[in-house]
């Protein structure tokens, strides 16, 4: 049964647009948060800190693939963002806080629901289309390899292939992990 079900979570995750793979990478933080504010309210402090590692590694993933140079002001604001996140979910960590976890989930939803809007309007799946199309190798369906620019026309997609793969793993290990 696991077998199985890690074949469907790849297949799902390799034809995931790069659009839905950030919401859903929000999602996972969203997620091991809600869980490290279980874990303290139960006092497991262990579970906490890893709960809380796989949000900020997540996060860590998102800041990472900004293309802070062909982004601007947008991918700059983001950068500061995530690192106070991941600042805050250091505090939370240290101070078992279970309000500052929630003021992190509070910023993710915010993107989130900001993200989920915009990646579908008719600017950013023409950008996405062209920047696709341009950097599709022979033989490949521009589906397979995402490569919007973080920053450009959508805030949040993976920079190249590299970083697109990066977050594909990235969410492959959050939809497999259990605390």
């Amino acid at each position: 049964m696991q077998k199985a079900a890690h074949a469907y979570l790849q297949t799902n995750v390799s034809t995931t647009s790069p659009g839905e793979l950030v919401i859903l990478l929000y999602d996972g933080a969203v997620k091991f948060l809600n869980r490290a504010k279980k874990f303290i309210a139960e006092r497991d402090y262990a579970r906490k800190g890893i709960a809380i590692s796989k949000a900020m590694d997540i996060i860590n993933e998102l800041s990472s693939t900004l293309n802070r140079d062909k982004g601007g002001e947008l991918a700059e604001n983001l950068y500061k963002l995530y690192f106070w996140c991941n600042t805050r979910l250091a505090m939370a960590n240290l101070k078992l806080d279970a309000e500052i976890v929630d003021s992190v989930i509070k910023v993710l939803s915010g993107l989130r629901s900001a993200y989920a809007q915009i990646q579908n309007l008719p600017e950013a799946q023409a950008a996405a289309a062209q920047l696709a199309a341009s950097q599709t190798p022979e033989g490949m369906t521009s589906r397979a390899i995402p490569t919007f620019q973080h920053g450009n026309a959508l805030p949040g997609l993976a920079q190249n292939q590299a970083s697109a793969l990066r977050m594909r793993t990235a969410y492959n290990k959050i939809a497999e992990s259990s605390l």
